[in-house]
């Protein structure tokens, strides 16, 4: 249901409701007079009954002599309330400390407490009241800071100390306060606190017959111990393998220092070396002794660079090699496996995780399960075909064909010894025609029946969909050693790719976050191809690294949720997930050493994700990962290449959020909310619609907060395969954000320009808009809501924490439509859009922040 709202009746509506509620009657120019003095009984109606009597207004707290003018309510049950004060009324009091006269007028007599209670019919009211003395008596001292204060040796710390007094009025008296410390450990002067000598003191201070007492501990700097080096050591580690060490400084207060920067190193052999980011890199097989040096303090770590475990494997495990020598802990994912082995494999269980764990421990239960689950996905294939149908492997368009054909090269890879020559003829024969459909859609075919599909993707580099068909031909290409797929990825495929993503500034996908977050995969590609051929794609270009800060900067600062941009297929609610904590894994465990590591480090660290969720999820965590941190510091990032921005007001966890949308809009993941925003403070405050939808997939533009073009009736969508802009510039702690979105209308000539300015502070964001549209061509400005907005008497709404004031238009018509009207069954829950019109094409509206 859509609500139009005029502006006359604004001040007494709530909501989208257009009638006055009871409380409101006088203010909407109806409801009657108050009963007159001579009415015993408030004309109520025969169906209101009285429910209380409240006190509205008048003093309880009173001096001795002064007088106030109580003032009473009848409430009914309908909600209507009377004023009883003009009626005649009998009060009760316990003591002589206040009298209260028939019309409700009380009178402080004396010093004390009263007790009075007032009878209406069969309803009571009792009310507490306390006088006091009429002379200003200072009643009691405080001191701030508060005891205790803990100082180190030679600090100083300001003292105030404030006077209370009997009528509630307090002082400062620190100039005239006289101070007294039982111990030489601090001195006291002028009100400043020096901490002297380490131990302890009470310092008593007085001010006319008042005291109060400040307990006061002072310490000795606490000096560096010790360094440690982590991990501690030995470490044994294989030929052309990478450590992150950390180096952690010890104090004598029992405090550490993690991840200092600035630690000098030396290696008494060249077998290995620790560079400026202290990563530790091998360069023969051999022993050393590396030490770090740091503020006087020495620590020393073992290595020994062992030679790569004999192997004819095709497909590398070099990412998991270091669990053989390091002894790190992968218990849970070792478990995960043992349960599947048990023959009760979890949900999403993959043979490949079977042959991670024979790869690290050599014991034949584990390939042996992994081929049994191939086997079964070959075996079912091959009934499909034999019915005349076609696999699972061939399902929406060969999304999953990475999944199932990687599945079965490294456990063909693997198991190799173990399986039989049908089986091996079987195998291939199936991943054969499984990729050679891939790349051949109009001549997909199944056991000699066709099965053409769209071919959607296999050209396009930064669709999801891509990634799964170069997984499969990769890794069965690497496996077969097949010359047809390995020339189609050395010339064709990798090439495009390296180049699509050499020229993505930013990081960050077009695909959205909803989608974007399979990129995950792409850097699985990379450590794959790098592990099994020594070429690391992933240095080609900055995205990987960029990926890390687009993801940290996409997260909203309680670090639970993320920028909602584009489909949300998996949940609509964009809550952080183990698909985000597995990208960084990859793409920091790419860029061991890197600044861009080590923020994603604390990302990982830090956010919401601990631990993961599903067991198939946790082959990520095998990886090496970046064993230092860096909090992030810059406030904004932009990633012109997927056109989206991300500004925050601080990294605390409190601070306000924004993220922008305007550029390439070319993916059909992606949505129709060029233009948009997202606010976000402890909560969702302004935000996609499609969040709060069932399915999480709706692109519609009036889904988002942008302007609304509307013709004839409908609105005028914007058209994928074009491109808006955006700029920024950043003043102190203002940050104004200019769009262009001309360029999304390029198919209409109703619309001829649209500009978006949206300048955003901690707790301000003014969003203004002009545009040039033709005269059929209606224009809204919209602002989508999870809290419902409620119009105020001065014109502004309030939705939640969110106070939203249109300027320009000042009286523009309102509009609250909410979606659960619209479509009960996609939106379950109440959630809302505000419309304003009135403005033209001209608009200005200003969004505070309650909160």
């Amino acid at each position: 249901m859509i609500f139009q709202v005029s502006k006359p009746l604004a001040h007494c509506i709530r909501v989208a409701a257009l009638a006055c509620s009871p409380l409101l009657l006088l203010a909407c120019g109806g409801g009657g007079d108050e009963p007159s003095a001579q009415q015993q009984t408030p004309d109520t109606g025969a169906a209101a009954v009285a429910q209380a009597i409240v006190l509205r207004a008048g003093e309880t707290n009173l001096a001795e002599g002064a007088t106030s003018q109580l003032e009473l309510d009848l409430v009914y049950d309908n909600g209507v309330t009377r004023n009883l004060t003009p009626f005649k009324l009998n009060w009760q009091c316990n003591s002589e400390a206040v009298s209260i006269s028939e019309s409700s007028y009380v009178t402080a007599n004396s010093e004390g407490e009263a007790n009075c209670s007032l009878a209406w019919s069969s309803l009571s009211l009792v009310v507490d009241f306390t006088v006091r003395s009429d002379e200003i008596i200072a009643e009691s001292l405080t001191i701030s800071p508060v005891s205790p204060v803990a100082l180190t040796l030679n600090d100083q710390q300001a003292l105030e100390v404030i006077a209370s007094f009997n009528d509630g009025s307090q002082q400062a008296v620190s100039s005239d306060a006289q101070w007294l410390c039982d111990s030489n450990v601090v001195s006291i002067n002028a009100q400043q606190l020096t901490a002297e000598l380490a131990g302890q003191a009470t310092c008593s201070v007085t001010w006319q017959n008042l005291s109060a007492d400040l307990e006061v501990v002072v310490s000795a700097p606490a000096t560096l111990s010790s360094i440690s080096i982590n991990p501690a050591g030995p470490i044994d580690i294989p030929l052309a393998s990478k450590q992150s060490l950390q180096v952690n400084a010890s104090y004598s207060d029992g405090s550490v220092k993690a991840s200092l920067s600035d630690v000098q190193w030396a290696c008494d052999s060249s077998v290995v070396s620790v560079d400026a980011q202290q990563l530790l890199v091998t360069n023969q097989v051999g022993q050393a002794i590396c030490t770090a040096s740091w503020q006087g303090q020495q620590a020393d770590i073992q290595v020994e660079v062992l030679a790569p475990a004999a192997t004819n494997h095709k497909l590398s495990l070099a990412s998991i090699e270091h669990l053989r020598f390091a002894g790190q802990d992968y218990s849970r994912f070792a478990s995960w496996v043992d349960q599947a082995v048990d023959g009760n494999p979890g949900y999403g269980f993959s043979p490949t995780d079977a042959v991670y764990m024979y790869y690290l421990t050599q014991d034949k239960k584990y390939i042996e399960l992994a081929i049994e689950d191939v086997e079964e996905q070959v075996v079912a294939a091959e009934a499909l075909i034999a019915a005349n149908d076609k696999p699972k492997t061939s399902f929406d368009s060969y999304l999953y064909v990475g999944d199932f054909i990687s599945e079965l090269a490294y456990v063909y890879d693997y198991g190799y010894d173990l399986l039989s020559d049908s089986q091996k003829t079987r195998w291939k024969n199936y991943a054969e025609q499984a990729i050679w459909n891939v790349w051949n859609h109009a001549d997909a075919q199944w056991g000699g029946n066709s099965f053409p599909w769209s071919g959607w993707a296999t050209t396009n580099p930064g669709n999801n969909y891509h990634f799964s068909f170069l997984k499969a031909t990769m890794t069965w290409g690497l496996v077969d050693e097949n010359e047809t797929w390995l020339n189609l990825l050395r010339d064709d495929k990798l090439p495009k790719l390296v180049e699509y993503y050499a020229q993505f500034a930013g990081g960050g996908s077009r695909e959205g976050t909803g989608y974007g977050v399979a990129q995950g995969k792409l850097f699985e590609l990379y450590i794959i191809w790098r592990d099994s051929t020594g070429e690391d794609l992933s240095l080609e270009s900055l995205h990987t690294k960029q990926t890390i800060d687009y993801w940290i900067h996409a997260t909203t600062p309680d670090l639970t949720h993320f920028a909602p941009i584009g489909d949300q297929s998996r949940v609509s609610l964009p809550v952080l997930f183990d698909y985000h904590e597995s990208l960084i894994q990859r793409a920091a465990s790419l860029n061991i050493g890197s600044d861009a590591a080590k923020r994603g480090s604390w990302w990982l660290a830090n956010n919401s994700v601990n631990p993961m969720r599903y067991g198939f999820n946790l082959h990520t965590t095998l990886l090496q990962q970046e064993l230092n941190q860096i909090v992030p510091s810059d406030l904004l990032y932009y990633s012109s290449s997927a056109g989206h921005l991300f500004v925050r007001s601080s990294w605390d966890a409190d601070a306000s959020w924004l993220s922008a949308v305007a550029g390439i809009y070319d993916e059909s993941h992606a949505h129709q909310d060029q233009g948009s925003f997202t606010l976000f403070k402890n909560e969702f405050l302004a935000v996609t619609q499609n969040i709060w939808s069932h399915s999480g997939i709706h692109q519609l533009s009036d889904q988002h907060n942008i302007l609304r073009f509307e013709e004839a009736g409908e609105i005028i969508p914007q058209k994928r395969g074009t491109e808006g802009s955006m700029t920024h510039q950043v003043n102190g702690d203002v940050t104004t954000i200019n769009m262009d979105l001309t360029g999304v209308y390029p198919a209409y000539d109703s619309i001829t320009s649209w500009q978006r300015e949206i300048r955003f502070s901690a707790d301000q964001v003014m969003v203004t808009d002009q545009c040039v549209v033709a005269d059929t061509v209606s224009t809204i400005w919209q602002i989508n809501l999870p809290e419902e907005p409620i119009v105020q008497a001065d014109g502004s709404i309030i939705a939640g924490n969110l106070k939203i004031t249109p300027i320009a238009p000042a009286t523009p018509s309102i509009s609250i439509i909410n979606w659960n009207d619209i479509d009960a069954v996609e939106y379950k829950e109440d959630r809302y859009r505000l419309d304003l019109e009135g403005g033209a094409c001209n608009y200005q509206v200003q969004l505070d922040v309650l909160n």
